[in-house]
């Protein structure tokens, strides 16, 4: 069973491709762990920062809305802003003063009660309130939700009405506000109702609306990014977004969305920089271990195949010559006849003589050299024609396949024996062999391998005790006999 394994696979190169294999999947495996380890790091850092970045939009729209809650939500803006004349001074100081000079809001405009511009600054000075109409009218969206979030949070007060609570940090502020571009400015517009927040009261019906827009530049983005820890950190359009950039929607119109991009930092190349040259080294030990293993154990796969190999070779194979032994010769001939694959074959039983006597003068070592030169003419006389075997001293036996008449297989014999009778030259001389060969015919003389083996032999004999160094056929006549006959 071993050995028919041995014949379908290379042990040794078995025991290499296992030990690679097992590398490469130990490699596979601990890279692949990095991989998802580097992605889920990736992730909880995009989780992260992207908690941080919303909290700050939140942050940045709700300081934009308490800079205006401070204006809008005020008794005294509540007495000036909605008399038929207000105050030109409340306007510059209380107003444009706050806005510009103290928290940089280029932008602001009051809305009147029918939704047309009826106030418009611009860095801190009054301009004709039409100058506002481009800017009221692109945020006109965010005008309305303002006014619904008023007409749901306002409460009777007096003979007219008042909204309580906090208007920037309740639950459900009164501000409406977006990241919008004004005049080619990123920034954030709030828009919320001008109400009073103690004593005052305002009338029914829509209320005046105050529009701010409060710009960002890259100053404020730098001082963000560095405060939350992020690179790159900004808001603009979708659309203008640099590649690769993470993005967050914030906002925006439809035809201008918004979003806040930055960098996210890639742990993952942190885990690839610090752990590969670990898992490196421990990679390379590991294989060098099952590469000295794999070589060891291949080294003795080796070993053990070649064994087989010359245990299977010499099993069916003669040790000194070669040639196939009288076990293979005889499975050769079984299978002839068993199978009827020829119609007629011949085999020749073959005797060397005067062979004794190359071993008593000249000792066994000689007498082997004689034998492997014999037998080598032999191999190389038949050919592809049959089969040559040792079966043991100085015999041979010879299967010849169909397709030789007697005349072709007698003629063969003769030159066997002149090939045999040459001088064979070795170390310490030369020697001279003859040879006697009897000839049989499946299925002519005999039925059987065993039988017509027999009828060989005895045609053998026949041709030893007439004179030696011919050969004789079954039907008892000499090579010269048959010949004339």
């Amino acid at each position: 069973m071993f050995s028919k394994l041995m014949q379908k696979f290379n042990l040794a190169v078995g025991i290499y491709v296992i030990s690679a294999l097992i590398i490469l999947a130990f490699a596979f495996s601990n890279f692949y762990i990095l991989q998802v380890a580097g992605n889920v790091a990736n992730n909880v850092q995009w989780e992260g920062e992207s908690h941080l970045v919303r909290n700050e939009v939140v942050l940045q729209i709700q300081q934009s809305a308490s800079i205006q809650s401070e204006v809008s939500y005020w008794d005294e803006a509540v007495a000036e802003l909605y008399s038929d004349n207000p105050d030109p001074e409340f306007v510059e100081f209380e107003m444009g003063e706050w806005f510009w000079e103290d928290n940089y809001v280029p932008h602001a405009a009051v809305i009147d009660e029918n939704g047309e511009p009826e106030i418009s600054l611009f860095e801190g000075e009054q301009f004709d309130a039409r100058d506002a109409q481009t800017f009221v009218a692109t945020q006109r969206d965010l005008v309305e939700i303002a006014k619904a979030k008023y007409f749901a949070a306002r409460k009777v007060r007096g003979n007219g009405f008042a909204t309580f609570g906090d208007p920037v940090y309740d639950q459900t502020p009164l501000y409406s506000a977006d990241f919008r571009i004004v005049e080619g400015e990123v920034g954030i517009v709030v828009v919320q109702a001008i109400v009073p927040d103690f004593e005052l009261s305002i009338p029914d019906g829509n209320p005046k609306m105050l529009l701010t827009f409060h710009s960002l530049d890259e100053e404020l983005f730098a001082a963000i990014s560095e405060q939350l820890g992020l690179k790159d950190f900004k808001i603009q359009p979708t659309g203008q977004a640099p590649a690769g950039a993470t993005m967050l929607h914030v906002g925006g119109t439809a035809d201008v969305p918004m979003s806040a991009t930055w960098s996210v930092a890639q742990p993952s190349q942190t885990i690839w920089t610090q752990v590969l040259p670990v898992l490196l080294t421990i990679f390379g030990a590991i294989a060098l271990g099952f590469g000295l293993i794999a070589l060891l154990y291949g080294r003795v796969a080796h070993q053990v195949q070649k064994s087989e190999e010359k245990n299977r070779f010499l099993a069916q194979h003669d040790a000194l010559t070669g040639l196939p032994n009288r076990l293979q010769f005889d499975n050769a001939l079984d299978e002839i006849i068993a199978e009827g694959a020829l119609d007629r074959c011949a085999i020749l039983c073959m005797d060397l003589d005067k062979f004794k006597a190359v071993n008593d003068t000249y000792g066994h070592q000689a007498g082997d050299a004689v034998i492997r030169t014999v037998a080598q003419r032999i191999a190389d006389t038949i050919g592809d024609k049959g089969m040559a075997a040792r079966v043991g001293g100085d015999e041979f036996i010879i299967l010849l396949r169909d397709g030789l008449d007697e005349a072709s297989v007698m003629m063969l014999c003769d030159t066997l024996i002149d090939s045999v009778c040459e001088d064979v030259i070795f170390d310490n001389g030369r020697a001279a062999v003859g040879a006697s060969i009897g000839v049989a015919w499946w299925p002519d003389d005999a039925m059987t391998a065993k039988t017509v083996i027999r009828s060989a032999d005895e045609a053998l004999y026949r041709a030893k005790t007439s004179g030696r160094g011919q050969a004789c056929q079954a039907a008892a006549k000499p090579a010269e006999d048959a010949a004339t006959a």
